[in-house]
């Protein structure tokens, strides 16, 4: 195989789950007494400061859920992944049984060109002396801030990921050939972190996603858009960060997405919008196209998923809340091709 195609296995097999877990269960919850606490907080400061994109996913949580049981497919997941597949058959690695919890601090890049700065934190149980031998075959080792690091070589050539071990049970990704970002962050530690403070009031999510959204550019020909377009871009820029973030419970698994406006007002409007657009969606699941296209049974569980979201206003803030059932994987399953 080629060596610059060898891509940064351990993160490749992180970003898998995150992405993967992340379709399912993604809201907004506050504090609560969770049987499954989230670590999260702890786990955290691990990270560097400042990042205006953090995830968290306890993967041992969700796959502990009654919800997450009753999904219909309980294989493995595939994974496309020539060399995550020969890096779990080297080193017994197994993201679905041995990754419990993840962290992920991203910065956006200044053009296209440049490497996004990405540092995870991975907790679970990593064989070391496997990986290191791994690493000595496939890629490197160096010794960085007083660490060792084992770089990969990544996609695209040129580029490096390094990973180094933190503890026994905890490792740090960071994408590019330096551990450095790991210890970069805020020059002021004690300076205010947005993120980190809309994270501290979802302790007890399984997981969550918080996001500083980028301003949205104008466009050729924006201002000859029709009036309602015009309207949704408006509403869409005065969203200045977007929570989302779940928990399980009993069998159910409770979400929510959250976005804070720039002002109330707009965040009264915004609700308004997000009021019509249901509506709207109701009326499509009563026409004869939708009868159509899905059975009944599929057309009552949409309807009653719409008809169970709720969405408030707080000040700058609109949430969305939806408790999802079992009954979701049904949706799925209902409507395959016979």
């Amino acid at each position: 195989m080629v060596r610059s195609r060898r891509g940064f296995i351990i993160a490749a097999a992180v970003a898998t789950a995150a992405v993967a877990t992340s379709l399912l269960v993604y809201g907004g919850i506050r504090r609560t007494s969770n049987e499954h606490a989230s670590f999260a907080p702890e786990l955290l400061s691990a990270l560097p400061s400042g990042a205006p994109t953090i995830i968290y996913l306890d993967l041992a949580a969700i796959r502990a859920s009654s919800f997450y049981q009753h999904r219909p497919d309980k294989g493995p997941i595939a994974i496309p992944n020539r060399d995550y597949a020969e890096f779990m058959r080297t080193t017994g690695f197994d993201f679905e049984k041995d990754l419990d919890r993840v962290v992920v601090a991203s910065w956006p890049t200044a053009s296209t060109a440049a490497q996004q700065k990405n540092v995870v934190i991975a907790e679970g149980r990593f064989d070391r002396a496997k990986i290191r031998s791994y690493a000595e075959e496939k890629g490197k080792i160096e010794q960085q801030q007083g660490r060792e690091v084992l770089l990969f070589p990544s996609t695209p050539a040129g580029n490096w990921g390094s990973i180094t071990f933190l503890d026994p049970h905890r490792i740090a990704i960071v994408a590019g050939p330096s551990i450095a970002p790991l210890y970069a962050g805020n020059p002021d530690r004690s300076a205010a972190d947005p993120a980190r403070e809309r994270a501290a009031r979802l302790d007890g999510a399984a997981a969550f996603m918080i996001t500083q959204v980028p301003p949205i550019p104008d466009k050729p020909g924006a201002a000859s858009q029709n009036p309602a377009s015009a309207q949704l871009l408006s509403l869409a820029r005065s969203v200045h960060w977007v929570t989302l973030a779940a928990r399980p419970e009993g069998d159910n698994l409770r979400v929510s997405l959250e976005g804070e406006c720039d002002t109330a007002s707009s965040a009264v409007q915004l609700k308004s919008t997000l009021d019509v657009l249901r509506m709207f969606g109701r009326a499509g699941l009563e026409s004869p196209k939708a009868s159509q296209s899905m059975n009944a049974a599929s057309v009552a569980q949409l309807e009653n998923l719409l008809s169970g979201i709720e969405i408030t206003q707080s000040a700058e803030r609109v949430r969305i809340l939806l408790e999802l059932t079992p009954d979701v994987f049904k949706l799925s399953e209902k409507n395959k091709p016979q």
